[in-house]
């Protein structure tokens, strides 16, 4: 049965790593179609696998399955987990992974600054279902306590994609482990506040605010105390340091024939501000 399923990983491509996860798929189901989204995530980075995932996942047929393995706390106590919604599943260790995921979901909005830290605990939405990955008949044996992304997840996936139901891997759960989304907020002087969210491998800076959030007048774009006037169509209209909206729909910051992040020593995390923008947040 031909089923996609996609692999994001910060396993790099020098090792065997991903293509002992993918020969664990084809033995069990030869005719699984294995797309990776990316194997060059930073080493424990859950934010940024996250964050790369949820620019992804909604572009692939329906019914595809989402497998994500960056996890710091592989062979400890926490769980693995399978998430199904209306379109996807998706399958990865328990420890925030799938935060956007649920946020594009539930399109949950806090409308006030976000400390970016700890994880705390999210219901499962009312049209999704989950299950703790307990049933061992499953796993490829012997399982590695290091490497649970061959033995545990890679197969799942493959015997998933033979439409066996979620309740069959494990018991079900009410709630997955996320962690806060940063949403942008406006000040006190009326200025909308964003944060820097993701640095892509040109050096463009990814922040939180959409399209939504730019005035039809344009605003100056403040970061790292540089100012920028007002955003541009596309990377080869500007000159220097630019601003423009990106294929998600996220305004990025960039630097023509260099890097953003390079030129500006800028981090994820670090604030954007839009000056004196004519618009206001909604609720």
């Amino acid at each position: 049965m031909s089923r996609v399923i996609t692999l994001t990983t910060d396993f790099g491509t020098g090792d065997g790593y991903v293509a002992s996860m993918k020969g664990v798929i084809l033995g069990i189901n030869p005719q699984a179609t294995i797309v990776d989204i990316s194997h060059s995530v930073e080493p424990q980075s859950i934010r940024q696998a996250s964050f790369l995932l949820h620019t992804s996942w909604r572009y692939f047929p329906e019914g595809s399955i989402h497998v994500v393995v960056v996890d710091p706390g592989v062979g400890s106590h926490r769980k693995a987990v399978i998430l199904k919604t209306p379109t996807a599943c998706f399958i990865a260790p328990d420890n925030g992974i799938l935060s956007y995921v649920i946020h594009d979901i539930t399109e949950a909005q806090e409308q006030h600054r976000v400390r970016v830290g700890q994880a705390t605990s999210h219901a499962i939405p009312d049209e999704c279902q989950a299950v703790s990955i307990t049933s061992k008949e499953y796993w490829r044996h012997p399982v590695s306590a290091t490497f649970h992304g061959r033995d545990i997840f890679a197969p799942i996936a493959a015997h998933l994609s033979l439409d066996l139901p979620i309740t069959e891997f494990g018991e079900g759960i009410n709630s997955l482990t996320v962690f806060p989304i940063p949403t942008p907020f406006q000040d006190a002087s009326g200025r909308i506040v964003g944060h820097i969210i993701h640095i892509d491998r040109f050096g463009n800076l990814i922040t939180n605010l959409r399209s939504s959030h730019i005035p039809q007048g344009g605003a100056a774009i403040e970061v790292k105390n540089q100012r920028i006037d007002n955003t541009s169509r596309y990377y080869s209209q500007g000159s220097g340091l630019m601003a423009l909206i990106g294929g998600n729909d996220y305004l990025e910051l960039s630097y023509r024939d260099g890097s953003a992040a390079s030129i500006l020593g800028a981090q994820v995390g670090d604030t954007i501000k839009l000056i004196n923008p004519s618009i206001y947040l909604t609720t």
